[in-house]
């Protein structure tokens, strides 16, 4: 999310404006963080040694390093990938967003969408990644998706995301454009696809390291 306020700098058109911005924070992420705490523990959560309260914080190195340095280099680079796919976009490169036309400021907005769904599809994903630290998600004795909490309002993040692609009131208030049917659906499903699967990769190979220092 703050990706786009340095890119401008550069002369890149503004990729997500502050009014998007409070859609995914205050129509998103809030709800979607409240729900963890109905979330049902992961298996290993027991042969885990208790966390020290003082010597140990909830937000440490490694949680900023996942967030920032993994997880939101993930993310941004899908949403940029998304942004710089929209036709005519290129074009907009160092040139003011006050000499737009009325096509070149479509443009923009369809690009600033695809980057706004592209980052909703992203924020879903590392969502549901992260449920767990190491135990996977998808398959044979995976976790699954056991909060219905989580996953009801995951679904009304979706539809609250595509009422911002498709409903003109949302795009008056927020700045977008509808978007073709192949950008709303590639983009989407390819960062879902490579977020969830580069976790559950990351966290086979944690699960193997542990095995191997502890011999099993």
């Amino acid at each position: 999310q703050v990706v786009p306020a340095f890119a401008e700098l550069a002369g890149i058109p503004l990729a997500l404006n502050a009014a998007q911005v409070l859609l995914i924070d205050i129509g998103t992420d809030i709800w979607t963080a409240i729900t963890y705490a109905a979330q049902p523990p992961e298996d290993a959560l027991m042969r885990r040694r208790p966390r020290h309260p003082r010597l140990e914080k909830m937000v440490n190195g490694h949680t900023l390093l996942y967030s920032y340095c993994y997880m939101g280099v993930l993310q941004s680079a899908m949403c940029w990938s998304a942004f710089f796919m929209t036709p005519g976009v290129l074009n907009l490169v160092r040139k003011s967003s006050s000499s737009f036309d009325a096509a070149e400021i479509n443009t923009h907005r369809q690009a600033m969408t695809a980057y706004y769904w592209t980052l909703l599809a992203g924020q879903l994903a590392a969502a549901i990644s992260t449920t767990t630290k190491t135990q996977r998600i998808f398959g044979f004795g995976g976790y699954g998706l056991p909060n219905r909490a989580l996953n009801i309002f995951l679904l009304g993040e979706l539809a609250l995301g595509l009422a911002a692609v498709y409903w003109p009131p949302m795009h008056r208030a927020f700045s977008t454009a509808p978007l073709p049917a192949a950008q709303l659906c590639i983009p989407a499903l390819v960062a879902i696809g490579v977020i969830c699967g580069c976790d559950e990769f990351r966290k086979f190979l944690v699960r193997s390291r542990a095995g191997r220092s502890t011999g099993q």
